[in-house]
């Protein structure tokens, strides 16, 4: 045989191999996707949310993970930046459960968590005449809110909802009247104010971007990125 039927043979061969290579690295990496279980994290603290694939702590920052639910009270921030700054040295001391990519969640990523056990409000529930009350829509209609840059959801939970309005399955020993940092700065600045970053009340499930002079200390999450 000589050379060139040669070449032609190994190349032949070669692209026979190829397909399986690529095979192989792609299931190693599906099968590496999600290294922790949803057991797994839970029993640990932390928790992973289907819809987003964000990965929770279970516990506000300042309460201790111990094993089966979350104990102490939460630390408070005058703003996020400090609660950012907080999780910035837990990473780089070895974070939490080996992970040292916990962060701040963004307002967009906060408002997924909450649960209203009576549903989102309704226009015809604001309490309103009902003239008024047009301005926002129709009484079956959800009041909704816009996001910093973002689309328009459910602004408030309806009236009776259990508090804390999350799921307290998931976040135990949650306050029940606290508010929380998002790092989301608001883009509005109207004249004599200056926002801060949005929090979420989930007292109510309520969310707004807060003005300095009416500031106070606010408690955080902390949440990683799956992948």
């Amino acid at each position: 045989m000589n050379l060139f039927n040669q070449s032609k043979i190994i190349l032949k061969r070669s692209k026979d191999l190829i397909p399986a290579c690529f095979l192989l690295l792609f299931s190693a990496n599906s099968m590496g996707v999600y290294a922790e279980t949803d057991e797994q994290l839970m029993q640990s603290g932390q928790s992973r949310d289907p819809e987003t694939g964000l990965i929770w702590m279970r516990c506000s920052i300042g309460q201790s993970w111990t094993g089966s639910t979350c104990k102490g009270d939460p630390l408070e921030f005058n703003k996020w930046e400090d609660a950012q700054d907080y999780l910035d040295q837990m990473n780089k001391n070895g974070g939490f459960e080996s992970k040292n990519n916990w962060r701040v969640p963004k307002i967009k990523e906060l408002i997924t968590i909450r649960n209203c056990s009576t549903g989102w409000r309704k226009i015809g529930q604001i309490q309103l005449p009902e003239q008024e009350r047009r301005q926002y829509g129709q009484d079956h209609e959800l009041e909704m809110k816009k996001l910093p840059y973002g689309q328009k959801v459910p602004k408030i939970c309806a009236d009776g909802s259990t508090r804390p309005t999350l799921d307290t399955n998931i976040f135990p020993n949650t306050p029940p009247d606290g508010k929380y940092w998002s790092s989301s700065l608001s883009p509005w600045k109207p004249i004599g104010y200056k926002y801060k970053a949005w929090k979420v009340n989930f007292k109510t499930g309520f969310f707004a971007p807060t003005i300095n002079y009416t500031d106070d200390g606010s408690f955080s999450r902390a949440v990683r990125n799956s992948r």
